[in-house]
């Protein structure tokens, strides 16, 4: 026995989807790459970032060396153990990607996103340079 009963309409392939939803997010960051205020405020953001990223690592490098401390994030710690010295590359390789998504996407939110782990290092770095005594 067969059977009549109609069937179902097939969904569109989640690849499409998942297209159109990348095409959406690539127009909304090319409208807000147009806003000139905003692309100023993510190439700042991008900039205090990265000063920080640096002295974030400098200051630990420094309280390392003197023995004063040791890395208290526990993923750091655990490039540190691996990477040796390599740990300084991953974490600026990281600083690259967030840079190039901030500076990609310069939305409201997306900025404001990024300003919290910018004060939260920076808070990092000025205990960072206390125990090393350069403060």
């Amino acid at each position: 026995m067969s059977s009549t009963a109609p069937t179902a309409a097939p969904h569109a392939p989640k690849s499409n989807t998942i297209r159109r939803r990348w095409s959406r997010i690539r127009e909304f960051a090319k409208a807000a790459r147009a806003d000139r205020q905003l692309f100023l405020a993510s190439a700042i953001l991008a900039v205090v970032y990265n000063l920080v990223g640096a002295l974030d690592i400098i200051s630990t490098v420094a309280g390392l060396q003197a023995q004063l401390g040791e890395e208290a994030n526990p993923f750091v710690r655990l490039l540190m153990d691996n990477l040796a010295n390599g740990w300084i590359l991953a974490k600026l390789a990281l600083q690259l990607l967030v840079t190039v998504m901030i500076l990609w996407f310069p939305h409201r939110l997306v900025l404001m996103i990024f300003t919290v782990p910018v004060a939260v290092t920076a808070m990092v770095v000025w205990n960072n340079l206390q125990i090393a005594g350069m403060f």
